[in-house]
């Protein structure tokens, strides 16, 4: 099965490029349903992502990522052709160095903020998204094809 995955970033034009590269409509999944994918996803299965920040948060990307490796699923991040796994093709233990330290810059942010500031419920659940989509923005940005990280060709 071929599947796609969208976020609230995604456009009618995201819509037409999974179109293209033959994503059935029912095969399209919000972010959000990313637990329900994980599930059906079984080798030989083929995820398109129009970048990694329609992932939310590094460790979404990272524990997704994982996943397909483990199950044999191919995983096309159209944007970050670098991050792409394929068969023979997996992500480099620098580069899931590079997401962990990630998460763990993002986790540290927000247990100094927490320590430092008294806020409600709603706003820390406001911070640490805010938190996890700049830092997953980096690294999108990290390895874009433009970016400081690239597959040679």
């Amino acid at each position: 099965m071929v599947y796609g995955i969208v976020s609230n970033l995604d456009s009618t034009n995201t819509l037409e490029v999974f179109h293209s590269k033959k994503v059935n409509e029912d095969n399209i999944i919000h972010v959000n349903h990313l637990s329900n994918l994980g599930g059906i996803l079984k080798s030989g299965d083929v995820v398109y992502v129009m970048s990694v920040n329609r992932f939310l948060t590094v460790g979404k990307c990272l524990s997704f990522g994982r996943l397909c490796m483990s199950r044999g699923v191919t995983l096309h991040i159209i944007t970050q052709p670098y991050l792409d796994i394929t068969a023979g093709r997996h992500w480099k233990p620098a580069v899931i160095n590079q997401m962990t330290k990630m998460m763990y810059i993002e986790r540290s942010a927000i247990a100094r903020m927490s320590s430092a500031c008294k806020y409600t419920n709603e706003y820390w659940d406001y911070l640490c998204e805010t938190f996890g989509m700049m830092n997953v923005e980096l690294l999108a940005q990290t390895f874009a094809n433009d970016g400081l990280m690239k597959r040679r060709s």
